[in-house]
């Protein structure tokens, strides 16, 4: 069955949609309790017509789940994400550790909300797969491996190649990753 707009008589396309927020009628019940009037035309006292919308901060993030993800898990846009960058531990050495701890203060110093995944307990592995899960932009590691190279480790949550950038210049790049170009959401 086809079904056509009763005005102009065009074919009606369905698609997919999501509620983000709605309105309310509320009528005259609030304006008559708090005596909220107005004039009419006629300078006759009436109750308010009232109203009243919500947008549902539930829904909006999960739209944004819906429309960015992958079969790994979410990809948080830039705009929204809870934290810029995900730092992973590897290893328990205490040069990793140092160096971990001094990116993570290095990018709190610069403002960039980090979460740091510094737990001993986890294979690489298990954490990798949590980072894509969790969908943070950007996954940043300090490793052994990585500290060998005198880099870190940076992968972008939307694609699958990662990059070892130099310590020295690793907070000028975050800076450029984090924001958005021209102030633009993404």
């Amino acid at each position: 069955m086809t079904e056509t707009c009763p005005e102009c008589k065009s074919k009606l396309q369905f698609l997919s949609s999501i509620e983000l927020g709605h309105t309310f009628n509320l009528g005259t019940k609030y304006s008559q309790a708090m005596g909220a009037n107005f004039n009419d035309k006629d300078s006759k006292s009436k109750p308010a017509i009232m109203g009243c919308y919500g947008i549902g901060l539930g829904r909006l993030l999960g739209a944004v789940a819906e429309l960015n993800h992958d079969e790994n898990g979410i990809i948080w846009p830039k705009v929204v994400a809870p934290f810029a960058v995900h730092l992973i531990q590897l290893g328990d050495d205490k040069k990793v550790k140092k160096a971990a701890e001094k990116v993570y203060q290095d990018l709190q110093k610069q403002c960039i909300e980090v979460l740091y995944d510094d737990r001993d307990k986890k294979s690489a592995g298990e954490k990798f797969v949590e980072a894509d899960l969790i969908g943070i932009p950007i996954r940043m590691v300090v490793s052994e491996r990585t500290l060998e190279l005198d880099s870190v480790e940076i992968k972008k949550r939307n694609e699958q190649k990662t990059k070892f950038i130099k310590i020295h210049g690793l907070l000028h790049l975050v800076e450029q990753l984090v924001a958005p170009p021209g102030g633009a959401t993404e």
